[in-house]
């Protein structure tokens, strides 16, 4: 192959097109990259010179109403033409195109056929993007996991070019090794390779081989194949942690309003319910605490603290506990004493190191400690709901998740970890943001560590 084609080939960026010219006709091709930059063709048009006029004008006339649709004679695409034999209708094709296209490069390689300059093409072209490994890594200060890429091939990465990665296998089937043009958030059409490495679990440096653009080979891994599944399912299927949580205790509290009718409290006390037994087979204590309004008399409110019903024990002591709540009328529409609620756990709480979690469940939001533009009376004892909960979660880390059935955007606070309505909670992930179960797991994916 001459030096001209190797030249257009170094040049190639993102389109390119190639006249072919040979014994039996005329070919049109366009070459393209694609989002990763592999090139891939297209045949736009073809013609045999059996089916134009034999006259080397007319057949001139036709080659070049083709290349006026096909070729723009300014246009930025590079146009190279193939010319491999020789004969009136093929000189009358050529002067044709480099009458419309000047700029066109001409190559004369006996016996060079589009499918050998589009194999050498794909072979030696440089990368556009830069290629990773995608890896999750632990998340500075929280140590979720997230997912990164781990370089492999720069941008203008050549053909043959190797690299070197060492990850960690967490799972005894292996991994998956995806090679993404990384670029932002991963989105399944930046990846360019997804395959299933059968290696053990542990540490593992690998080499990878930039085969050409769009292919990335791991000589060293035995067994290689191809992923089939949803790399979507793959991304969803992420674990929280890779660690299992904590090990120090736990300690639930959940805090539920009875106030209105028994299908009120009923459907309030389902999740919880369903969360006491999730940690069943854990260590976790389950306190129940129930709360309503309060009372405001003519002369003075009548403050009616808050219920435990149970207080660190066990699930089954939880459940039984939450089956002697009863539902109470509301004394007061517009808000019930979760500031008392708080101002309880406040004194009840001590530094012992285990991991707090509050589920507060009800419909009506805090009385505040001062009556402001919505006139809602103040709490009786002037509580100050926000402080008490800063004071909760600061000194005692307390993490708190809310499930709702009513509008008040005071739930947002009072659920930070997590907040839910009534009629739509996942517990599982209720459980998880409460960091009440082990989330930690194995990877389908490599792991690395921060440097």
């Amino acid at each position: 192959m001459n030096a001209s084609i190797h030249d257009l080939i170094a040049s190639f960026v993102e389109r390119l097109t190639v006249v072919e010219i040979d014994v039996a006709g005329i070919r049109f091709f366009e070459v393209r990259a694609d989002e990763i930059g592999t090139p891939y063709v297209i045949r736009r048009a073809a013609a045999k010179w059996s089916t134009l006029t034999a006259t080397g004008d007319e057949v001139a006339d036709a080659v070049g109403r083709i290349a006026r649709e096909l070729v723009s004679p300014d246009g930025p695409d590079p146009v190279v033409v193939l010319h491999t034999a020789v004969g009136p209708e093929q000189e009358a094709s050529l002067r044709a195109l480099t009458a419309w296209c000047p700029a066109a490069r001409v190559a004369r390689p006996p016996g060079v056929k589009v499918d050998d300059l589009l194999r050498d093409l794909a072979a030696r072209v440089p990368l556009r993007h830069s290629y990773d490994l995608v890896v999750a890594r632990e998340r500075a200060g929280d140590g979720r996991l997230e997912l990164a890429g781990q370089p492999l091939f720069g941008a203008g990465a050549l053909p043959g070019q190797d690299a070197h990665v060492t990850v960690t296998c967490t799972d005894p089937g292996g991994m998956l090794l995806a090679v993404s043009a990384w670029a932002g958030p991963l989105e399944p059409s930046g990846l360019v390779s997804v395959d299933h490495a059968p290696l053990p679990a542990g540490r593992h440096t690998l080499r990878a081989v930039l085969e050409r653009p769009g292919q990335v080979r791991f000589p060293g891994v035995v067994g290689l194949r191809p992923h089939t599944g949803s790399w979507t399912e793959v991304v969803a299927d992420l674990p929280v942690r890779l660690r299992p949580a904590s090990p120090r205790p736990a300690h639930l509290i959940c805090a539920i309003e009875t106030t209105g009718a028994q299908d009120e409290l009923e459907a309030r006390c389902h999740w919880p319910a369903y969360l006491i037994d999730l940690l069943a087979e854990t260590p976790t204590q389950i306190s129940i605490m129930s709360y309503g309004t309060h009372v405001f008399g003519e002369r003075h409110p009548i403050h009616l603290p808050p219920r435990v019903a149970l207080w660190a024990g066990s699930a089954a002591q939880a459940r039984l506990a939450l089956d002697s709540l009863r539902p109470a009328p509301p004394t007061y529409p517009n808000a019930a004493q979760v500031e008392d609620v708080l101002a309880e756990l406040r004194g009840r709480l001590r530094h012992d190191g285990a991991r707090t979690a509050l589920l507060t469940v009800g419909a009506r939001p805090p009385h505040p400690r001062r009556v402001g533009r919505d006139r809602v009376p103040p709490c009786p004892l002037r509580h100050d709901w926000q402080i008490l909960l800063q004071e909760l979660e600061q000194r005692h880390g307390v993490k708190c998740a809310a499930i709702c059935d009513g509008t008040s955007p005071v739930w947002e606070r009072l659920g930070p970890a997590a907040l839910y309505q009534v009629d739509a909670v996942d517990v599982e992930e209720l459980a998880a943001r409460l960091d009440l179960t082990s989330t930690g797991g194995t990877l389908t994916l490599p792991f690395v560590s921060w440097k």
